[in-house]
C-alpha cells in the first residue's frame, strides 16, 4: 500500500512545489505577509507585524511566523515565502488520508480522498500562495484528527494534543481556530455519546485554548488598546453581519467551482451518504454540515471561509466513489468532469496560443482509460489541466510583472534608503516588499528629495525608467490572464528622482 501512496504522493509533490518561487509576490494579500514577515526579520519584533511601516493587527501572527521561518531557511524571496504553505498543504491531505482510513478502513478510500483534497483547485491554489487559510485548515484537520484518535482509540494525550492544535489555528486566524473544531466535536458527541460532554475535561480544554491562544490578542490590546479593538471587532463579528451581504446559497453554489475537479459528484455523495445511512461517516457529515451552514449564515462570505471542510468533503466523495452504488450515475458524472477539465485545459492553450506544450500531456489524460479506474479521470484531468497552468501560463504571466525590477531600480537609486519613495496614481502592494522601504501613497505633496513612482499624467517629471503595470487586484487570476490577453487595465508608470 506503502507503493501506492507514494505512487499518489510525488505527482501532487510536483504540482504543490514545482515552480513555486518562479512568480513575483502576487498582489494585494500575499504581500502583507511577504513585507511583514521580511520586517519581523529585521526588527525581531515577532508579536507585532508591520506592514509598509504601519502596524497590520487584522490577523494573529502565525502565519507571518510561518513566512519567517521560511525566510531563515530559504533566504528572504518567493520560495521561502510559499514553503511552508505549500507543505503545510500536503500534510492536510496526508492527514485526510489517515483520517479517511481510520474512518472507513479502507485504503482504497484513504487514497482517494488525499487525492481529491489535494488537487481541489482552491486549496491547491492557497498552498501555492502564502496566507493564513491553508495553514488555518491544517490546524484545524489537525486538532480534529487527533480528537478523534482520542475518542476512538481512548488515549488521553491525544486530546489535549488535539486542543494544542486548535490554540494554533486560533493564533492563525482567531476565535474561528476554536469554535470550528469544538463546534464539530459537540454536536457529533451529541448525535453518538452526549454523556462524554458532561465530562470536566471539555470545559478544563476550553480554559486551554483560551491560556495558549488568549495571550497575543491581550497583548495586542494592552499596548494598542481601541486600535486593536476595532480591528478585532471588524474581522471577527462584523463579518458575520455587516460588512457585505451575500445569499444564504453562495456556497452551495461556490462548491462546484471551488471543489473541483470532484465537486458535482460531492453533492451525489451527501445524498448517498444521508439516503444510506452511512453510520461511520457521521463524523465527516457532521464536519461538513456545521462548517457548511456556520459560514452560509454569516453574511460575509468568501470561497476560502469553508476550506476547512474540504477534508471532510474529500472522504465522504471518497467514499461513494468507492461503493458500488450508483455506477451509472458515477462514471457519467467522472467523465463529464473530465471532459470539463480537458476542455478547460485546451481552451487555456488554444487562447494563449500555447496548443504544441499540450501534446505531452495527451498520454496523461487517455491513462485512465487504458487502466480502467474511471475514479482517476477527473485526478487526471486535473493534475494536466494545473500542471499545465504552472509550467506554461504562470511563467508566461511573469513577464507583464516586473516588479522585481521596479524594486531593484528603487535600491539602485537610493542604496542607503535616504529619500522618501512615493508612488501616485495607484498603489502596488508588493512594491515595499521589493523596495525595500516604506512606500508612501496618500500625499497631497511631494517632498523633496524624493523618488516617485508615478502612473503616467499623476505627476510631472522626468523618468529614469518606465514600465507597464497592471493596476487591479491579480486574486482573481483568471481575470487577470484576461487582462493580459486583451491589455487591459495596464498603464505606464514613470519613474523618477526629485531633487
Amino acid at each position: 500500500m506503502m507503493k501506492k501512496f507514494l505512487l499518489v504522493l510525488i505527482p501532487v509533490l510536483i504540482l504543490y512545489f514545482y515552480n513555486l518561487g518562479y512568480n513575483a509576490v502576487w498582489m494585494p494579500n500575499e504581500s502583507f505577509y511577504a513585507d511583514s514577515a521580511k520586517n519581523m526579520l529585521k526588527s525581531g519584533e515577532f508579536l507585532t507585524p508591520v506592514y509598509n511601516g504601519e502596524i497590520r493587527l487584522n490577523k494573529p501572527p502565525m502565519t507571518y511566523w510561518i513566512v519567517s521561518l521560511g525566510y531563515k531557511i530559504f533566504g528572504v524571496n518567493e520560495l521561502g515565502l510559499r514553503f511552508f504553505h505549500a507543505l503545510l498543504g500536503v500534510f492536510t491531505g496526508v492527514l485526510t488520508y489517515l483520517l479517511a482510513r481510520r474512518i472507513t478502513g479502507s485504503k482504497n478510500t484513504a487514497l482517494l480522498s488525499f487525492l481529491i483534497l489535494s488537487l481541489s483547485f482552491i486549496f491547491i491554489a492557497n498552498a501555492r500562495y502564502a496566507s493564513p487559510e491553508v495553514p488555518f485548515t491544517f490546524f484545524i484537520t489537525l486538532s480534529l484528527y487527533l480528537w478523534y484518535e482520542y475518542f476512538t482509540r481512548k488515549k488521553e494525550f491525544l486530546f489535549w494534543l488535539a486542543l494544542i492544535a486548535s490554540s494554533l489555528a486560533v493564533l492563525t486566524k482567531g476565535p474561528a481556530g476554536f469554535v470550528l473544531p469544538a463546534g464539530v466535536v459537540f454536536f457529533y458527541l451529541l448525535l453518538r455519546a452526549p454523556k462524554e460532554l458532561l465530562k470536566i475535561k471539555y470545559y478544563a480544554g476550553t480554559l486551554m485554548v483560551f491560556l495558549l491562544s488568549g495571550w497575543w490578542f491581550l497583548y495586542q490590546y494592552l499596548v494598542h488598546r481601541e486600535e486593536f479593538l476595532e480591528v478585532f471587532i471588524k474581522e471577527n463579528v462584523k463579518r458575520i453581519y455587516a460588512l457585505q451581504r451575500d445569499p444564504f446559497y453562495f456556497y452551495a453554489l461556490d462548491i462546484n467551482v471551488s471543489f473541483l475537479p470532484y465537486s458535482f459528484l460531492f453533492f451525489f455523495a451527501l445524498f448517498w451518504a444521508l439516503k444510506e445511512k452511512r453510520r461511520e461517516l457521521s463524523f465527516p457529515l457532521v464536519w461538513f454540515s456545521f462548517i457548511f451552514l456556520i459560514f452560509s449564515i454569516v453574511k460575509m462570505k468568501i470561497p476560502v471561509y469553508i476550506m476547512p471542510a474540504y477534508p471532510a468533503m474529500a472522504i465522504i466523495t471518497a467514499d461513494f466513489l468507492n461503493s458500488q452504488s450508483l455506477k451509472k450515475v458515477k462514471n457519467l458524472s467522472l467523465i463529464f468532469l473530465w471532459t470539463v477539465l480537458v476542455l478547460a485545459t485546451l481552451a487555456l492553450s488554444l487562447y494563449f496560443k500555447f496548443s504544441a506544450t499540450l501534446f505531452p500531456l495527451i498520454p496523461l489524460l487517455l491513462l485512465p482509460f487504458f487502466l480502467k479506474k474511471y475514479e482517476l479521470l477527473p485526478a487526471f484531468g486535473a493534475f494536466a489541466f494545473l500542471f499545465y497552468l504552472s509550467s506554461v501560463i504562470l511563467p508566461y504571466v511573469e513577464q507583464f510583472r516586473p516588479y522585481r525590477e521596479v524594486g531593484k531600480e528603487i535600491r539602485k537609486l537610493d542604496p542607503k534608503n535616504e529619500l522618501r519613495t512615493y508612488e501616485l496614481g495607484f498603489f502596488h502592494h508588493n512594491l515595499p516588499f521589493y523596495a525595500d522601504r516604506v512606500i508612501i501613497r496618500r500625499t497631497k505633496e511631494v517632498k523633496k528629495p524624493a523618488i516617485v513612482l508615478a502612473r503616467k499624467g499623476s505627476f510631472d517629471c522626468e523618468p529614469v525608467r518606465k514600465w507597464e503595470l497592471y493596476t487591479s487586484s491579480e486574486s482573481r487570476f483568471f481575470k487577470f490572464m484576461l487582462d493580459i490577453k486583451r491589455k487591459k487595465r495596464f498603464e505606464e508608470f514613470l519613474l523618477c528622482v526629485i531633487k
